[in-house]
């Protein structure tokens, strides 16, 4: 792709039903034949990754805009009605001028599923440093299949975000996503589903003509289970948390090792740092690694703060190994005083031992955030 190639908002319609929104697709799946499709050989890797700086605009100017540079199952092309089947990788989106990159993988049925649709299996961050529309970013998956179970792993500036695995759904609906190969879309979609979540599409306070700006793309394959290189001058992917958290040590609730609706904030909290904010219904955080020995433990507790609203309350949940298991122990949280007037509650949890990904999950009838976390741990 030529350097800084940039794509504009304009007014063609929309290609499929997930993204309602009017859209330019640029570059990889550009008119013309059709573009290369990738996939990774057997036990390798392929890593797809851009440097892009997204539309600089924030704020109310910002409204409805919706970048993404993400790949799609190569059987959609000809049958207009086999998604999210085919499989979705989203390496990149954003809405809304916000500080936050995404990435969602989108497979199975819709809506609901193994996957979650219309939602996806997804994570977010902050960009690193610079705020995501302030500068350029390196966004990057890695599809992995030299590991013992099948992964994706999703990066923003070489930091590992995010990671969904083969065995978070069942195999047919794995397979039937990944056992093709994929094409790549850059484009800058105004208003649909996505915006929409958060806050509407644009308005007569959106500015137009804001470019997404793209340095380059570039697709990279290895064999025999060696990591592609990233193409200078991007940092080198950070390698992905280890686990071997202890469960009966405090684990810090931002060192999360993946997420979907988290924010993070300064505590006030004695030993300050920083603690998980804002999470209401439907949130996750993921824990990876996390042992708890031989010897079962049967209590969890977690340091929890709330300002909701009267009336306004949920769940703090504790799951293994995938975030539908159903829960080994929650509490309920409602108001204790504010957003930083902190409390430990205990709850008791059906016994556990061995090592285990940790997912706490947040569950409310109400859609308000209730509840931030600062940390947790377990006994016995």
């Amino acid at each position: 792709m030529p350097a800084s190639r940039r794509g504009h908002p304009d007014h063609q319609p929309a290609a499929r039903g997930a993204r309602t929104a009017e859209r330019a697709a640029v570059a990889v799946d550009a008119a013309g034949p059709p573009p290369p499709h990738f996939q990774p050989p057997a036990g390798g890797t392929l890593r797809a990754e851009a440097r892009i700086q997204m539309p600089n605009v924030t704020g109310p100017a910002a409204k409805g805009y919706w970048p993404a540079f993400w790949m799609l199952g190569t059987p959609y092309r000809g049958n207009w009605w086999n998604w999210p089947g085919v499989g979705e990788i989203d390496i990149m989106e954003n809405v809304q001028g916000l500080n936050t990159v995404w990435a969602t993988v989108h497979c199975g049925t819709s809506p609901g599923g193994p996957c979650n649709e219309t939602s996806g299996i997804g994570g977010s961050r902050a960009c690193p440093g610079a705020g995501c529309q302030a500068d350029f970013h390196t966004y990057a998956v890695e599809w992995d299949r030299s590991t013992a179970v099948e992964q994706m792993r999703f990066y923003v500036d070489g930091a590992n975000f995010h990671t969904v695995r083969a065995d978070q759904v069942d195999a047919t609906t794995w397979a039937n996503a990944t056992n093709h190969g994929y094409f790549i879309i850059l484009n800058v979609a105004m208003g649909g589903g996505f915006p929409d979540a958060f806050g509407g599409g644009p308005d007569a306070g959106t500015e137009p003509g804001h470019a997404m700006v793209v340095d380059y793309v570039s697709v990279l394959r290895s064999t025999g289970g060696t990591t592609p290189p990233t193409t200078p001058p991007t940092t080198p992917p950070t390698t992905p948390p280890s686990g071997n958290r202890d469960a009966y040590a405090t684990i810090q609730a931002e060192s999360y090792d993946g997420q979907s609706g988290v924010a993070t904030e300064t505590s006030t909290d004695s030993g300050g740092g920083r603690n998980l904010a804002a999470l209401a219904g439907g949130d996750w955080a993921l824990f990876r690694g996390v042992d708890f020995g031989s010897a079962p433990a049967r209590q969890f507790r977690a340091r929890v703060a709330s300002g909701a609203a009267a009336g306004v309350s949920g769940l703090v949940e504790v799951r293994l190994d995938s975030r539908t298991s159903p829960p080994i122990g929650s509490f309920s949280v409602a108001n204790t005083g504010g957003w930083q007037s902190w409390r430990t509650v205990p709850a008791n949890i059906t016994a556990v031992t061995g090592t285990h990904d940790v997912y706490l999950t947040f569950t409310s009838g109400q859609p308000a955030d209730f509840v931030n976390v600062n940390w947790f741990d377990f006994g016995h």
